[in-house]
């Protein structure tokens, strides 16, 4: 039987739990399970897959639509009870966040839209068919918005496509639940997240509450041993991998290390048993985080890595919107006539480089890029001018 140390993360729809578990180490001790829809031999997981899941959610009666999330919950818990590997397994929603959305859907469904009554209804058809709610150890609960109309629009606002007047009530009682639950003391913990809070603070709060309820070392704060990582992107032959290793010899191997994208890629699609460009850039991302993390903690001397050749526009949006300041995005801007003069490449190729670069996404790279360097100098003009850069990044964090 597992002894895993079970945690739930709880919050409003689009709080950003699922984000939060996905940036989380990867690691065979860590084990991340997914909502209930993902969960195998359910009912639960089979009208999801059936496409009926959102039909049945309004159409089911109370009795029913309670013993189907209850069944599902007690079998994710069973599944988790076979893992014998991970210390600590990781729920996206947990016991106390789907007994508040029971109660908001028997409230919605109700004429009175009374939360009290609807928490009732639900602790009755819990004694009538003896169920019981399979409970985490660690409820850690995310709020956003600082009071329930911030947190409703934010909520509402994050959602896709045209929302009816049944789902904005439903998400009004759910929140009003939680708050309700809050206040009640049924989460252990709650993080709070601020309009100035990235996802990378907001990461590293819940790496320091896991580490102190856990003690499981893995969830030290993102990368917490580098200062920065530079990405250096750039067209053919612009001169990314002599800048990058001017800039890293001038700290020397026992501070900076150098690296082609393909580097990482190649070690992800080997962990994969696929190539990495087969999931969504986002993925992508996530994988290469991962990844940095794994290689900062092994070489734990480094301070800086630079990263070469990065020509996707979202995967190095998504590293920013996560690392913030500690990733710098550095595009180095040579003009096409000091490129060919510089190649050793045949222009027809330069040019057929250029255009699959420009189809990921290079020249987005450049409009937000934190620094455009330009490399029509001399070599010791461009590289200094990166140290003048890095230099004074440091100094601002």
């Amino acid at each position: 039987m597992s002894m895993s140390y079970r945690v739930s993360l709880n919050g409003p729809d689009n709080v950003g739990k699922t984000t939060q578990i996905d940036l989380l180490p990867s690691s065979f001790t860590i084990g991340k399970v997914g909502g209930l829809h993902k969960t195998d031999n359910t009912k639960i997981g089979e009208l999801h897959r059936q496409g009926l899941l959102r039909q049945w959610w309004w159409e089911s009666s109370n009795e029913e639509f309670i013993r189907f999330i209850v069944g599902a919950l007690a079998r994710r818990h069973l599944d988790s009870m076979t893992d014998t590997l991970n210390q600590v397994i990781l729920f996206d929603r947990g016991a106390a966040m789907f007994e508040a959305v029971v109660v908001a859907v028997i409230a919605t469904k109700s004429l009175d839209h009374n939360l009290d009554n609807a928490r009732a209804a639900f602790q009755a058809i819990l004694n009538e068919n003896h169920l019981q709610l399979p409970r985490e150890r660690l409820a850690i609960l995310l709020t956003h918005g600082g009071s329930l109309d911030g947190s409703l629009k934010i909520t509402l606002n994050r959602e896709e496509g045209i929302l009816d007047e049944r789902y904005k009530l439903y998400q009004f009682l759910l929140q009003t639940e939680m708050q309700r639950q809050e206040r009640s003391g049924v989460y252990q913990h709650v993080i709070k997240i601020h309009t100035t809070s990235s996802i990378g603070i907001v990461q590293d709060e819940l790496r320091k509450v896991l580490l102190r309820y856990t003690g499981n070392r893995l969830f030290t704060p993102m990368l917490h041993r580098l200062d920065n990582i530079y990405v250096i992107s750039g067209l053919s032959e612009s001169g990314k991998s002599s800048v990058a290793e001017g800039f890293c010899s001038h700290y020397g191997t026992g501070q900076a290390f150098r690296a082609k994208i393909v580097y990482f890629n190649n070690l992800i699609s080997e962990r994969l048993g696929k190539g990495i460009y087969s999931v969504p850039e986002k993925e992508q991302a996530q994988y290469l985080l991962h990844e940095l993390e794994r290689f900062s903690n092994d070489h734990y001397w480094l301070k800086i890595i630079t990263i070469e050749s990065m020509h996707r526009y979202m995967v190095a949006t998504w590293l920013k919107k996560w690392l913030g300041k500690m990733i710098q995005i550095i595009y180095i801007d040579t003009a096409d006539v000091r490129r060919l003069e510089r190649a050793l490449l045949a222009p027809e190729v330069i040019a057929e480089n250029d255009r699959l670069k420009k189809e990921r996404g290079v020249e987005l790279i450049r409009s937000d890029a934190d620094l455009v360097l330009d490399n029509n100098g001399t070599f010791a003009d461009t590289v200094n001018a990166l140290l003048r850069f890095a230099e004074s990044n440091r100094r601002r964090n």
